[in-house]
């Protein structure tokens, strides 16, 4: 049944590299509908539903829209508000005055929560509205779906900084620990492993939140690696922690969904790395660079974002609702997939954690069915970034046979 009226898009929680192209195929399949009059774009998330601060986003310039398609962070602005029961009558008060009849939200897991929330109040409203959660998360955690954009171009990033910094900790012969984002789902981490071409190439390591690591296997390793390899280089999430320990906090303040904020794996875990080695140990926390180092976009993320967009507009105007699209994998080579839906409710506050069997018996990597996994996703985009993880030759050292006695320095 048709449904005429106002469609509304917003953008929430962490932006990422692509989270501007389901954007872009929101506006783009909503100027092709009947069914829909306006498209608004609610600036800074819930914040900019709760304030009516929605600009005309059929009113922008087409180049200017195109253009974001492939620009980093969110174009509208984000928040990560987690509405209040006043906050969501609040919201079907700005619903009706501007006749929004469609509205699709961008976010992951507590954004899906909210949106279905919001799904359940229109129905108790008595206000006609097709609402779609459309997925987006570089944590790759939400449930159902194979992937979720935002992931592919977040892991490219984090495998090729990997590759990068290990050339330094090699030409030193020193060690290296590398942080990166994932507080309870290393799927990020498991992905730099995409980058090792032959067991001397780094990471040598890798830990993942899913992992409590014993403290003493993680120094057998880290001292074996390093032995084999003449420097080291590990991977760790954010959310690393030893068995029965704690994870890394920076403070003890919150966000508004209640998450500690984590911060200091790197640095506390290089310190201990530097003493069971006995080589300096650097350390480095990618951060924010995970959600905007646009360089390092995916194809596949880019297209996927897209498409996701694209899919929430149609199936809504095709009269689907209190639903997320899905990206369903056909095959890897070369990647094809589908966009279909499940029920807000089937992925609305849960967590998909890399599987066990995905993580290797020591708990220090990642098997290959997790590799096969991540690969087809994380290839680039050809004409901005190469279209492979970085790969560079080695000098294979045919050493010149020694002529004096060893040296004592």
């Amino acid at each position: 049944m048709s449904l005429q009226g106002n469609a509304l898009v917003a953008q929430s929680g962490g932006p990422t590299v692509v989270i501007n192209a389901s954007m872009v195929g929101c506006v783009e399949a909503a100027r092709d509908r009947a069914e829909i009059g306006a498209l608004y774009g609610a600036i800074h998330g819930m914040d900019g539903i709760l304030h009516e601060n929605l600009i005309d986003l059929f009113r922008e310039d087409t180049e200017v829209i195109q253009g974001l398609r492939y620009t980093p962070s969110a174009a509208l602005g984000t928040s990560r508000i987690k509405p209040t029961e006043k906050d969501l009558e609040r919201v079907m008060q700005v619903f009706r005055a501007h006749n929004i009849r469609y509205f699709f939200y961008i976010g992951g897991n507590d954004s899906q929560l909210a949106c279905h929330m919001i799904s359940q109040l229109a129905r108790q409203s008595d206000w006609e509205m097709r609402i779609i959660g459309v997925p987006k998360t570089i944590d790759n955690d939400l449930v159902i779906t194979d992937n979720c954009p935002g992931f592919a171009s977040a892991a490219r990033f984090a495998a090729s900084s990997v590759q990068f910094v290990a050339r330094d900790a090699e030409a030193f012969g020193d060690a290296e620990v590398v942080e990166i984002m994932g507080r309870h789902a290393g799927w990020i981490t498991g992905a730099t492993q995409v980058g090792r071409q032959e067991e001397r190439d780094a990471p040598h390591l890798v830990y993942l939140p899913e992992v409590k690591v014993n403290p003493d296997e993680f120094l057998e390793d880290c001292k074996a690696a390093y032995a084999q390899h003449g420097y080291l280089v590990v991977a760790v999430s954010e959310g690393f922690t030893f068995a029965e320990g704690d994870m890394f906090k920076s403070s003890d303040k919150v966000d508004e969904f209640g998450h500690a904020r984590l911060s200091g794996v790197a640095e506390a875990i290089a310190n201990i790395v530097e003493e069971a080695v006995g080589r300096r140990c650097r350390h480095d926390r990618l951060g924010n660079l995970h959600r905007c180092f646009s360089y390092a976009a995916s194809a596949v993320d880019l297209e996927e974002a897209y498409a996701v967009g694209q899919a929430a507009v149609n199936r809504a105007c095709d009269g689907e609702t209190d639903v997320m699209i899905t990206i369903q994998r056909k095959q890897n080579d070369p990647f094809v997939f589908e966009c279909e839906t499940t029920s807000l409710l089937s992925v609305a506050d849960k967590e998909r954690l890399v599987p066990a069997e995905w993580i290797n018996a020591r708990g220090n990597g990642v098997t290959e069915e997790f590799i096969e996994y991540a690969r087809p996703l994380m290839r680039g985009t050809g004409e901005r970034v190469p279209e492979g993880l970085p790969t560079y030759p080695r000098l294979r050292g045919r050493y010149v046979e020694k002529r004096l006695a060893a040296y004592q320095r």
